[in-house]
């Protein structure tokens, strides 16, 4: 399930960032025991590398979970941020914000 195994979304992650037509990626993260235990290890690079081919591409995020959660969400969306990702506290802001991006034509 993509929950557990990210190797899917990571292909589609890269593969999508080489698009130059792709202006947004809209990502949620799930967190829990029934989740990814080691989300940041298997997510960052792949979008570092999206960051890396596509210049005006903007990842938009929203992580559902807690702070007891293994996987803790406050780490998980510092580094989420600190790796450029829009993190919003919410599916449906995330949702809005990224449709926002498009309508106006992605970062510039």
């Amino acid at each position: 399930h993509p929950m557990i195994d990210f190797s899917l979304r990571n292909k589609l992650i890269i593969s999508e960032a080489k698009k130059p037509e792709v202006s947004v990626l809209l990502l949620d993260l799930v967190l829990g025991y029934g989740a990814n235990l080691k989300p940041l290890e298997e997510i960052l690079p792949p979008i570092t590398e999206a960051f890396l081919r596509n210049r005006e591409l903007s990842i938009v995020a929203s992580v559902t979970g807690t702070e007891t959660d293994p996987q803790v969400r406050s780490k998980v969306v510092k580094a989420l941020e600190a790796a450029g990702v829009l993190v919003m506290p919410s599916n449906a802001g995330a949702c809005r914000l990224a449709g926002e991006i498009v309508r106006l034509g992605g970062k510039n």
